[in-house]
């Protein structure tokens, strides 16, 4: 099996998927027997993102492909400085939303939960993912994995997140996702990937009280203004990675 799924990196994305899923789901719901009156979402939220990145990542390393999958080190330290202008994004946040959270045991359940969100999304996506479709050349590499990244997000709409949030959620993600991958294939690694990603949850968790499923209303300005900057962010990022693929052509 561990051959099969290393030579069908998609299938295996999938399986990762599901199979966190499976877990999470499966390990919150029987605890949710003993303790009927538990929100699995707003109590258990950060116990489902646990399980989820950890059954990821292990799954990777059963497989064998750890390095295949991402979870390697930049080509370049240098690569990291990549990642310095994009910090406008989670600025932003903290300057128009400022910081809602205060008790100790809350900020260390939004920490937990926005490391094991990014760990499980750059795993799934920008790892297994990605590796699966470069057999379809660059562009569908770079659009495909971030439009069914953006997708997914909809279905936080269906656990009682906001309706308008949830749609711009989707949109920017898919950003977001071209941006994770075009820096990702430059660098040969997701972990830069995986630490922006911790920064910018990170921030919106702090800045809402709340980890990624909203249930507050936001302003559409807001909503567009931090789209718009997330557009740009894949334009850098694309602008970035083809840049280095002409660099490595010419030499």
């Amino acid at each position: 099996m561990k051959k099969f799924f290393r030579e069908h990196p998609i299938l295996f994305a999938v399986f990762i998927l599901l199979a966190s899923r499976l877990v999470g789901l499966g390990v919150v719901n029987i605890i949710k027997l003993f303790q009927p009156d538990i929100d699995i979402i707003k109590d258990l939220g950060w116990l489902i993102q646990i399980l989820f990145a950890s059954t990821s990542v292990a799954l990777v390393y059963w497989s064998g492909d750890v390095r295949g999958n991402g979870l390697a080190k930049p080509v370049s330290k240098k690569e990291w400085l990549l990642w310095i202008p994009p910090l406008i994004l989670p600025i932003y946040i903290f300057l128009s939303l400022g910081f809602h959270v205060s008790d100790p045991s809350k900020m260390i359940i939004l920490i937990v939960s926005a490391l094991c969100v990014a760990v499980n999304e750059e795993v799934i996506f920008r790892g297994a993912l990605v590796k699966g479709f470069l057999r379809f050349g660059t562009m569908v590499t770079l659009f495909v994995p971030s439009i069914l990244f953006g997708l997914i997000h909809l279905g936080n709409i269906l656990v009682g997140g906001d309706v308008k949030f949830g749609v711009f959620q989707a949109l920017w993600t898919t950003a977001a996702g071209i941006a994770y991958t075009a820096l990702v294939l430059r660098n040969g690694s997701i972990l830069p990937a995986i630490v922006f990603h911790f920064v910018l949850d990170l921030t919106e968790y702090f800045a809402t009280g709340e980890n990624g499923v909203h249930e507050l209303g936001f302003s559409t300005e807001r909503l567009s203004i931090f789209l718009a900057l997330t557009i740009l962010f894949a334009i850098y990022a694309l602008y970035m990675y083809f840049k280095n693929t002409r660099r490595l052509i010419s030499e």
